[in-house]
C-alpha cells in the first residue's frame, strides 16, 4: 500500500474514533457532571467535618464513624468491597511510639567542656522506630548540606566516615544552586542512612527572628505520639528512622557545638554556600539516651472497585482516593479543640464519594477498572496509602494510575487549576481533556511540586513507579481583587492545623464543585481513551523513584 495513502487511512481512524467517543459520550458526561451537585457533596462534607467526629483522628472512635460512613455509602454505589475478607476494610496495625521526656539525657563534650542539649528547648528528638531504649555515645561529624546529588556532582559525604557516627547537616543547598532535595528532611535522613551514620542533627541556618517559630512547629510534632507501622517490612512513615539519634535543634545550640570544635560556624555556612565542601569530623563525643514508650492499635482504609468493563483493561486500576483522618481533639484555641479538618481532608474524603457515585449513576462503565479508596494515617506520616499501595491483595489486576485529592478546590472561585503531576507521564492528556471541557487555565505546578508532591498520599504510589496526579486549588482568582497566593497564604498561617479549619469559614462552593468535576473526568478519561500509561522519562520524580527502585 502507498505510503500517503496509509497515513491519510490513519488519520482518519484516529479522527473518526476520537470523534465517536466526543459524539457517543457527550450527552452522558455532561448529564454525569451534572450529578456532582453541592447536596451530596455538602451532605458528605458536614458529616465529615462535624463535632461529633471529632476531628477523625487515626486509631480514635470518630475515625471509624467516619469510616463505616465510607463503607455505607461505598456499598449503596454497589462497588464491590476491596478489603479484607470481602470487606470493605483493610487494617493497618500499627504502633504509638513517644520519648519518655523525663528519661531524655542529651549531651555533647570534648576533654575541656560539656554542653546540654535541652528537649523541648533547643533540641527536639524523634524515637528510634525498632527500639525501647537508646544509650549511645557517637561522635561528631559535619556534613555541610548534607546533599548527594549526582546531577549536580554533589556528594557532601565525599572523603569523610561517617558509619556509627551522627552527622551534623544544614538544611539548604549553595545559593547559586536549586533542587528539590535542599530542603527535604526525610531525604537527607535517608542520605544519612545510606552512609551508614547513627545520628543526624539538622537545622536551619538562618532567619534568626524566627528560630524559635521554627523549633517550636517541628517539636510540637516531634513531641506528639509517633506512629509506625508494625509491619517493619515496610518504612511506613515519614517519619520513621533507623538510626539511634534524630534531632532537630536550635541554631544557638549548633553554634555553641562549633565553639567547643574551635570553629566559627558562620564562617562554615558561607563558605558552604559559596559551593565549598568542608565535611569534617569535629572531634566531639555526644552522649545520647532516652527510652521510648509504645502501645499497638488496628486502624483501617475504605476501599471498594467498580471493575472494568473492557475484558482486557479491567485488569488495570486505577486509584481514586484521598485521606479521612485529621488531628483529633487538640490543644483548645479561643475554648475550641476540635480539630475538624473541613478542607483538610474532608473535602478530599467527600470528593471520593461523589466520583464513586457519579460513575455508579453512568449507564456505560469505564473501560478500565477504578478502585476507590479513602485513608488513614496520612497526618501520622502517610502511613495507609503507603500499606495500601504495597499491600493491595489482587492477583488481577495491576494498579496504573492514582488521582490523589488533599484540600480539594479552594476558598475562593479560581480560573486555573496547578496540577501536581502534570509534566511527570502521559495522563498529562487527562487534566488537558479535563480543563478544556471546564474552561479552566492550567497554571505552572513546578513550585507546588517541589513544596507538596512528596507529602501527601500520592508518594506511596510514586514509590511503587505509578504515575499520579494531585490536583492543586488555583492561583488566578475570579474576582480580580482577590490576590489568590496571599488569601491562601493567610488561610495557611489562620486556619490550617486548627480547629477553625471547620464548617464556619468562608470558602468557594462553586470552586469546590469544579475541581470535584475536574478530578471525575480526570478519571473517567484515563479509564477510557488513554492508552498506555507511561512516565515521562526526564522527569525527576521518575529518575528518583522508579529508575533507581
Amino acid at each position: 500500500m502507498n505510503k500517503l495513502i496509509k497515513i491519510i487511512i490513519c488519520a482518519v481512524v484516529i479522527f473518526a474514533n476520537t470523534n465517536i467517543f466526543a459524539q457517543t459520550d457527550k450527552d452522558e458526561i455532561s448529564s454525569a457532571l451534572i450529578t456532582i451537585e453541592n447536596s451530596h457533596f455538602l451532605k458528605d462534607l458536614e458529616f465529615f467535618s462535624s463535632d461529633e467526629l471529632k476531628g477523625r483522628d487515626t486509631g480514635s472512635e470518630g475515625y471509624a464513624i467516619a469510616a463505616d460512613y465510607v463503607a455505607n455509602e461505598f456499598k449503596s454505589y454497589k462497588l464491590l468491597p476491596f478489603g479484607d475478607n470481602n470487606s470493605y476494610f483493610q487494617k493497618v496495625e500499627m504502633s504509638w511510639r513517644q520519648i519518655d521526656k523525663p528519661s531524655v539525657i542529651f549531651e555533647v563534650k570534648n576533654k575541656s567542656r560539656t554542653i546540654m542539649g535541652k528537649f523541648g528547648e533547643n533540641i527536639s528528638l524523634l524515637p528510634n522506630r525498632n527500639k525501647f531504649k537508646v544509650d549511645t555515645q557517637q561522635s561528631v561529624v559535619f556534613v555541610g548540606y548534607g546533599n548527594i546529588i549526582t546531577q549536580l556532582g554533589i556528594n557532601d559525604y565525599e572523603n569523610v566516615d561517617v558509619k556509627g557516627k551522627t552527622v551534623i547537616a544544614v538544611l539548604g543547598g549553595p545559593k547559586d544552586l536549586k533542587h528539590p532535595e535542599f530542603n527535604d528532611i526525610f531525604q537527607k535522613i535517608r542520605n544519612a542512612e545510606l552512609k551508614g551514620a547513627n545520628g543526624i542533627i539538622l537545622f536551619y541556618p538562618d532567619r534568626k527572628a524566627f528560630q524559635n517559630l521554627i523549633f517550636k512547629r517541628i517539636h510540637d510534632v516531634l513531641d506528639r505520639r509517633a506512629i509506625s507501622l508494625t509491619d517493619k517490612s515496610l518504612k511506613g512513615s515519614m517519619l520513621d528512622i533507623d538510626m539511634e539519634i534524630g534531632v532537630f535543634a536550635k541554631l544557638k545550640f549548633i553554634k555553641e557545638i562549633f565553639e567547643i570544635s574551635g570553629l566559627n560556624l558562620n564562617k562554615q555556612l558561607k563558605r558552604i554556600e559559596s559551593g565549598e565542601i568542608l565535611s569534617k569530623d569535629l572531634g566531639v563525643i555526644i552522649n545520647c539516651s532516652y527510652t521510648v514508650k509504645e502501645e499497638v492499635f488496628v486502624c483501617k482504609n475504605v476501599a471498594g472497585i467498580l471493575p472494568g468493563s473492557d475484558s482486557h483493561l479491567k485488569n488495570e486500576y486505577i486509584v481514586v482516593g484521598a485521606h479521612l483522618d485529621h488531628l483529633g481533639i487538640g490543644e483548645p484555641v479561643k475554648e475550641d479543640s476540635v480539630y475538624n479538618g473541613m478542607w483538610d481532608n474532608a473535602s478530599g474524603s467527600a470528593s471520593v464519594l461523589s466520583i464513586a457515585r457519579s460513575f455508579f449513576l453512568m449507564k456505560n462503565k469505564p473501560k478500565r477498572s477504578i478502585i476507590f479508596v479513602c485513608y488513614t494515617g496520612e497526618e501520622k506520616g502517610i502511613l495507609g496509602s503507603n500499606y495500601f499501595a504495597e499491600k493491595y491483595n489482587s492477583d488481577k489486576g495491576k494498579i496504573v494510575a492514582c488521582i490523589n485529592m488533599d484540600m480539594t478546590g479552594t476558598l475562593f472561585e479560581t480560573l486555573d487549576i496547578v496540577p501536581m503531576g502534570y509534566t511527570h507521564s502521559n495522563l498529562k492528556d487527562a487534566v488537558d481533556y479535563s480543563a478544556d471541557i471546564l474552561g479552566l487555565k492550567i497554571s505552572d505546578s513546578k513550585d507546588a511540586e517541589l513544596d507538596r508532591i512528596e507529602r501527601s498520599d500520592q508518594i506511596s504510589f510514586i514509590k511503587q513507579g505509578i504515575p499520579v496526579l494531585n490536583i492543586s486549588h488555583g492561583i488566578i482568582a475570579a474576582d480580580p481583587k482577590i490576590n489568590a497566593e496571599k488569601k491562601t497564604e493567610k488561610w495557611m498561617k489562620e486556619r490550617y492545623h486548627s480547629p477553625f479549619d471547620d464548617m464556619n469559614q468562608e470558602f468557594s462552593e462553586k470552586d469546590v464543585i469544579t475541581a470535584v468535576k475536574l478530578n471525575f473526568l480526570c478519571a473517567l478519561f484515563i479509564a477510557n481513551q488513554e492508552d498506555e500509561i507511561v512516565w515521562n522519562q526526564n522527569s525527576w520524580l521518575y529518575k528518583k523513584y522508579v529508575v533507581t527502585k
